[in-house]
């Protein structure tokens, strides 16, 4: 009888053991960009919030923010591109892909002083990433493709003597080595 009692304790305990980091993963939230896929990512950091902007299915464009002006905001933008098709990461773009990408930001910011500065990197997952850093930290930007999707991530403060740092840039690789992406099923007429 005492065999069978130890026996049950210890099943007991190594339940509980297996149990412990389920109970204590962090619950994630859904994205869910019509048409394409689903995202699930971790919860936002205390004080943050997201707010969609636009949601059709050929884009998807929410800020994260915080009510705090001290803490930047991030804008997290999600849009096909028909120039990507068939490319499922950064790592299958050629070098005049690459350079293309690098023109379109000096296009869409309109710099007039100052260098972008670019690096190549990885999530720690090892998404591969181009990280766009602007002149003294007047911004910063963190690009990948997926699925034949641009994503990117924009960081800026609203109080003009913050600069972006790299670790507002480790923040963005943070939550895009744990997002997952989950292709939508598109229902047929």
């Amino acid at each position: 009888m005492k065999k069978i009692i130890a026996l049950a304790l210890s099943l007991m305990l190594l339940l509980g053991c297996v149990s412990a980091p389920a109970e204590t993963a962090e619950e994630k939230d859904t994205i869910t960009m019509l048409g394409a896929f689903s995202i699930k990512h971790n919860k936002l950091p205390e004080g943050y919030s997201m707010y969609v902007l636009r949601n059709d299915d050929m884009e998807y464009q929410a800020t994260i923010s915080s009510a705090d002006p001290e803490k930047p905001t991030y804008m997290l933008t999600i849009a096909f591109n028909d120039e990507w098709e068939g490319i499922d990461t950064l790592a299958q773009a050629t070098e005049a892909d690459i350079a293309a990408v690098k023109d379109d930001f000096y296009k869409v910011l309109e710099m007039d002083e100052g260098e972008i500065t670019f690096e190549e990197g990885q999530t720690g997952l090892g998404t591969p990433v181009l990280i766009a850093k602007g002149p003294n930290g007047s911004f910063g930007a963190v690009y990948t493709i997926h699925m034949s999707h641009e994503i990117e991530v924009d960081i800026y403060y609203t109080a003009e003597d913050k600069a972006v740092t790299d670790d507002n840039i480790n923040t963005v690789l943070t939550f895009l080595a744990d997002v997952e992406f989950t292709p939508v099923e598109i229902e047929k007429e």
